[in-house]
């Protein structure tokens, strides 16, 4: 954000829900008082999709659903996407009507393709995308983690058939995975679609806390036996990403402020986001004390000149062993 601006912020929810070890919100009492927080600092967006919490699909959503999220919050959720498959017809109005059940509501901000089933043709997951649009099921239609060739395919298909088009693009965007910059956004700009970054401090890597030793991994978010861990292994655990990532955590350590706070106001206030296009940033929390040291993060601004450029150039440290924008 070069012009310094404050960024929509959206809540995520991939840590609300039951039944898997990634669910740390888990009931009314421990959601309660980050539903309070989130309205109280205006944060008026939430995200959330049939598979969360990993493990436990639709759990999160009807959690959110038994809170009454739906009638305060703009909304958006994405349908099952990961298997090959999962995008046919069939599957597509079974997952859209599973969500609306869970999150007892009958409309959405945005639905997203939460992830490309390349098995099934993209025409027919456009029309049948298509399809629930034009029932009133969602306001806006959305894609996450598609190569920038795949963005083209799609919307020159809704083009071609008078299909609603995406206007959001969800993906992975943080001060080490950057490539979207080059080969994504140019695609997005050319066709008006804003870009929503999830992981935005890359799910805790830049606390300096991660171990270079895998013994210590078992049981961890990083645990690559686990199908979230290895998505979270496969990207980041690599020895120039954590010694990069170790820059960052010093010199806020140095500044007084931890390095996952150079790193989240970092994508917020220095990247190459932006509020003209629409583009957003997705913080998610596992506990109140988490969500409100998130967003006193965003509360803080810009980095100065010296931190923004440090934590500019972690890019560089990393080289090719940064992990692609899209799956």
């Amino acid at each position: 954000m070069t012009s310094h601006e404050r960024p929509h912020i959206i809540f995520g929810t991939a840590a609300f829900g039951t039944g898997s070890p990634l669910a740390k919100i888990q009931d009314e009492e421990t959601a309660a008082p980050i539903i309070a927080t989130l309205q109280a600092r205006n944060v008026t967006d939430v995200d959330t999709a049939r598979a969360y919490p990993v493990g436990s699909p639709g759990a999160a959503e009807r959690l959110l659903g038994e809170l009454g999220v739906p009638t305060w919050a703009n909304l958006s959720t994405k349908v099952n996407s990961w298997a090959p498959g999962t995008h046919t017809a069939e599957r597509i109005q079974q997952s859209v009507a599973q969500s609306l059940e869970a999150l007892k509501t009958d409309k959405v901000d945005i639905m997203y393709l939460h992830a490309p089933d390349r098995l099934t043709p993209f025409e027919e997951t456009c029309r049948a995308m298509d399809a629930e649009y034009r029932k009133g099921k969602f306001a806006r239609f959305g894609i996450s983690n598609y190569t920038a060739d795949e963005v083209e395919e799609i919307v020159s298909i809704c083009e071609k058939h008078g299909f609603v088009k995406p206007s959001v693009y969800q993906g992975r965007y943080n001060p080490i995975i950057r490539s979207g910059e080059t080969h994504l956004f140019p695609v997005l700009r050319r066709h008006g679609i804003s870009f929503y970054a999830y992981s935005p401090a890359a799910v805790g890597l830049f606390t300096g806390r991660l171990s270079q030793d895998p013994s210590q991994l078992a049981g961890s978010r990083w645990d690559d036996s686990t199908a979230s861990g290895k998505i979270y292994h496969d990207a980041y655990y690599k020895p120039a990403v954590i010694a990069a990532a170790q820059t960052v955590a010093d010199a806020g350590a140095a500044a007084g402020v931890s390095g996952h706070a150079l790193a989240l106001r970092w994508t917020i206030y220095h990247s190459a986001l932006s509020r003209e296009h629409g583009d957003a940033v997705l913080i998610g929390a596992s506990s109140l004390s988490q969500l409100v040291q998130n967003l006193d993060a965003v509360d803080a601004g810009p980095l100065n000149e010296e931190l923004a450029r440090l934590v500019s150039n972690v890019g560089d440290l990393v080289g090719d062993e940064a992990a692609a924008y899209h799956v």
